[in-house]
């Protein structure tokens, strides 16, 4: 079955190669929307479902996972960003993931950023963003969403604060993330609170040890009882900011980190420097990859594996996929492999998995998490040497 999974999958990479130029002669943003109307149409009924699901699926009990009490059929999920209005759920599971992050969500409607907004990167491998949160609201959006079966797919509900203005006032950003959580409190799976977003107009506001400790206390008021928590990390922190976010994580008891979100350019020396097309906006893909692999390594190691994590950033193939889950991260985030690579390529990165896990004779996703990084014993965490290229 493999073996015919293996096939399926390389013909429509051949397929999507060619088809690919011809998609790229268009707008990044333009092509986004019609291509997520074509995935639209193809969550609308069972026969097209099936048709896609018998495409490009895969399914193996090794990949079986659970993580803060939510069974995952595959840790492969789709990353914050790319369903802004939560519109594509029903096609999600056909494609092969096992998860999908929904949103950014934000208790106001938000138009984003004015003028271009997605560039291409293809020698960076890479997608400049300079999105800023645009989608409907979280009053349309949740509206819209209740009630919804998801089926096999779990969802990720992340919230962050609306970018209408350049001037920061903490109730009023606190207010802005808790209407989130109270909309979405029957939705989905868990939440993520996004403090990372590298495209807004008042910045990172919640780096602030102070800021966050007063945000972290109103999610926990209004957190639902089963329903974990995440936080999502910038990708450009200094170790001194990812430790004092990590350390208020659980002294907040907060389930788990994202790590990480988009890298600036101007901290970032891992893409093709001719290739940058905007002097706005941040980076996906590749000039990410070493970047959230090494946050990762180090927060599993400061927390001592007792906070959940979510690797994001240049997972392209499967053996990316298991370097951040043998580094620490239970569950994986992507984007940019399915605009460089196709689809199909979420099933062969699970397909791959099956494979590594056996190689190393594990059974399971959950034995493989932080597998080769491992724990300090003798020394205290705060002791460790800081990590190099975290940002």
């Amino acid at each position: 079955m493999s073996t015919f999974i293996g096939v399926r999958n390389f013909t429509l990479k051949l397929l999507y190669r060619a088809i690919r130029p011809l998609i790229f002669l268009m707008d990044p943003e333009d092509a986004h929307y019609k291509l997520k109307k074509v995935g639209v149409a193809l969550g609308s009924n069972p026969l097209s479902r099936s048709i896609t699901s018998m495409l490009f699926n895969y399914n193996h009990k090794s990949l079986n996972t659970q993580v803060d009490g939510i069974d995952y059929r595959n840790p492969v999920g789709l990353s914050a960003g790319f369903d802004k209005d939560g519109e594509l759920t029903s096609i999600y599971p056909s494609i092969g993931f096992g998860l999908a992050e929904l949103g950014s969500f934000t208790g106001e409607v938000c138009p984003g950023n004015p003028g271009k907004r997605l560039f291409r990167m293809v020698k960076s491998k890479s997608i400049l963003v300079w999105y800023g949160l645009n989608n409907q609201g979280a009053e349309k959006i949740s509206a819209r969403l209740a009630g919804t079966d998801f089926g096999p797919l779990k969802v990720g509900i992340n919230a962050a604060k609306s970018n209408l203005t350049p001037e920061f006032d903490l109730q009023d950003s606190i207010e802005d993330y808790v209407k989130t959580m109270r909309l979405f409190k029957d939705i989905g799976d868990y939440y993520t609170i996004n403090i990372s977003c590298p495209n807004t107009q008042d910045g990172e506001p919640f780096v602030d040890p102070d800021n966050l400790n007063a945000l972290l206390t109103a999610v926990t008021e209004n957190r639902v009882e089963g329903r974990p928590v995440y936080v999502k990390l910038a990708a450009d922190l200094e170790i001194e900011e990812i430790n004092t976010i990590v350390d208020c994580c659980m002294e907040h008891q907060i389930d788990g980190v994202v790590l990480t979100n988009l890298a600036k350019p101007s901290h970032n020396q891992e893409y093709v420097k001719d290739e940058l097309p905007y002097h706005k906006g941040a980076m996906s893909g590749l000039p990410l990859q070493r970047i959230s692999t090494n946050v990762i390594r180090h927060v599993y190691r400061r927390t001592r594996g007792k906070l959940t994590i979510i690797g994001v950033g240049g997972v392209f193939t499967a053996k990316d996929a298991y370097e951040k889950i043998t580094s620490g991260a239970s569950l994986l985030h992507m984007i940019t492999t399915m605009i460089f690579d196709g689809p199909q390529n979420i099933s062969e990165i699970n397909r791959g998995l099956v494979k590594l896990l056996k190689e190393d004779g594990f059974n399971s996703i959950e034995e493989a998490v932080g597998s080769r990084n491992p724990l300090p014993k003798l020394k205290a965490v705060d002791d460790e040497p800081e990590v190099k290229d975290v940002a």
